[in-house]
């Protein structure tokens, strides 16, 4: 969450400061986080009816000066005006007004299923009216393939708990100006590029994070795609990775075909389910023919990974592809 204020005013005719309260029911804590403006934002990410599957009935939000427990949650003021639960996963608000400026406040916030059962409180976020101007990271690991007559750009997650979503640029030459063409935040890590300037030959994409307090980071190295006919095709062909599934305890590895004339600059990513990286492998230059990398499943800080789905990402100059990769216990 967060949070911030400016010069204190008085009456009900004035919004007091700003605050962007980040509620991830259950799955994830509460964080507060400050914005300087005029009115209270309580923001939480749409929980299921039952975990993530089917859609809740009702919220219960409140707030309070005090700590907020199981044991005094119905003592605390309750919130009205709440939004119907939406699709698990969707991003949900309501706003608020008539806090006291330099008064800590705390929010908590249950759900019930269609069935009459009230979840437990999430955890408890403070606001303390303390201004957050620190920007995501900028995201990483972006690829970009064709999709039909789009172009599809997708990249590794951020990991920040008040992150509110994503915007992509894109140049028509390397060294061009990259403007914004998703007209929306993206909220997921991708987005479908369907409106591409006629007669490109290539195009250069970048994304950057934005967090609940509009922060915006900078922007994440380009990828590139080029627009070639079939019979100029110079990819890299990764094939299936062998054993597949594999243990958790023992090596994978990834053959691929190296096309005539090489390639430079190449690695290996491995992202898990949440296409998060974990595991970054430097091949450096390769030359044609075939060539096997393998990966002992552990991390870069040389942890084995848990069992789970992976996708092991093959970049090079020309090109970037994955395959899937299971590991089993």
């Amino acid at each position: 969450m967060r949070a911030t204020g400016r010069s204190a005013r008085t009456g009900w005719s004035h919004w007091f400061p700003y605050v962007v309260f980040l509620l991830i029911l259950l799955l994830a804590p509460v964080l507060a986080y400050g914005q300087s403006a005029d009115t209270v934002v309580v923001r939480w990410t749409a929980p299921g009816d039952d975990g993530a599957v089917g859609t809740a009935t009702a919220y219960d939000l409140r707030v309070s000066d005090a700590p907020i427990t199981a044991s005094n949650f119905d003592l605390a003021q309750a919130v009205t005006g709440l939004p119907a639960p939406a699709a698990p996963g969707s991003r949900q608000k309501v706003t608020l007004r008539g806090l006291v400026r330099d008064t800590p406040y705390y929010f908590a916030i249950k759900t019930r299923d269609d069935a009459g059962n009230w979840a437990p409180i999430s955890n408890l976020p403070r606001y303390d009216w303390v201004l957050d101007a620190a920007p995501p990271a900028a995201p990483s690991g972006l690829a970009a393939a064709r999709d039909g007559e789009s172009v599809r750009v997708q990249w590794s997650a951020n990991s920040e708990a008040d992150l509110a979503g994503y915007k992509v640029y894109r140049a028509t030459s390397a060294g061009g100006t990259f403007e914004l063409v998703s007209v929306n935040l993206v909220t997921t890590n991708e987005y479908v590029d369907s409106n591409l300037p006629a007669g490109a030959v290539a195009l250069w994409y970048r994304v950057s994070a934005i967090d609940a307090n509009d922060n915006e980071s900078a922007q994440s190295a380009s990828i590139t795609i080029a627009f070639s006919s079939p019979s100029a095709q110079t990819q890299v062909k990764v094939e299936d990775g062998y054993p597949n599934p594999s243990r958790m305890d023992g090596p994978v590895r990834i053959p691929m075909v190296i096309p005539p004339g090489g390639v430079v600059g190449a690695y290996v990513e491995i992202v898990d389910s949440g296409s998060r990286r974990v595991r970054t492998i430097m091949l450096g230059d390769l030359a044609a023919g075939r060539q096997e990398v393998t990966w002992d499943g552990k991390n870069d800080a040389a942890q084995t990974c848990a069992p789970g789905v992976y996708r092991g990402w093959v970049v090079t100059n020309k090109d970037r592809q994955n395959i899937r990769i299971v590991r089993v216990p």
